[in-house]
């Protein structure tokens, strides 16, 4: 827990930077704009929808509980035909501060492991390689944790891109932020 002593004020700073980032890319510049497409027929699809009173959730459909599934002549049927997709359904009223909340923890918990990391392999290291492998760590942590999600669900390809800047953008201010106060 040495790390701590030497790299709370970066951490915590570098969390609060990735919070205030993630905030203008997506409430202040126009970055994530059109990551999401209009749904055809909006109006129809919430008319049909919405007296299903769905939970909020996650949900794929058609449904297959497990590989076996995907043999059933019905699953299959189903499949073919379409639509295949999943659908997050969201809570009409989230909270906003809770929301916030919960990122900047995940920001906390990401520059955690960055200190921990980064200081038990160099921890006197020239801030240069400090700002390399934090930065690095950052990108890392940031650029890439959600891409095999995005794969495998199709996400749009613009999205991914802004997704892939936000986090080097991160990664970046990680490893600034590090490299300023790691201890000499």
């Amino acid at each position: 827990m040495e790390f701590l002593s030497h790299l709370w004020l970066p951490l915590i700073l570098a969390s609060a930077a990735c919070w205030f980032w993630s905030f203008l890319s997506w409430a202040v510049l126009p970055l994530h704009k059109n990551d999401w497409k209009t749904l055809p027929s909006e109006d129809a699809f919430g008319g049909a929808v919405r007296p299903l009173n769905i939970p909020p959730g996650v949900y794929g459909f058609p449904h297959c509980e497990g590989h076996g599934q995907q043999k059933d002549p019905a699953f299959q049927e189903k499949w073919k035909k379409g639509p295949v997709g999943y659908i997050s359904v969201w809570n009409p009223n989230p909270s906003m501060g809770g929301n916030m909340v919960l990122s900047l923890a995940i920001y906390l918990i990401v520059s955690l492991l960055i200190a921990y990391a980064g200081y038990n392999a160099l921890p006197h290291a020239p801030r240069m390689k400090a700002f390399q492998i934090a930065g690095t760590m950052g990108i890392l942590a940031y650029s890439f944790a959600f891409l095999p999600n995005m794969i495998w669900f199709q996400g749009e390809k613009k999205a991914m891109l802004t997704a892939l800047f936000d986090g080097i953008v991160q990664g970046l201010l990680t490893g600034l932020l590090f490299a300023l106060f790691w201890p000499a």
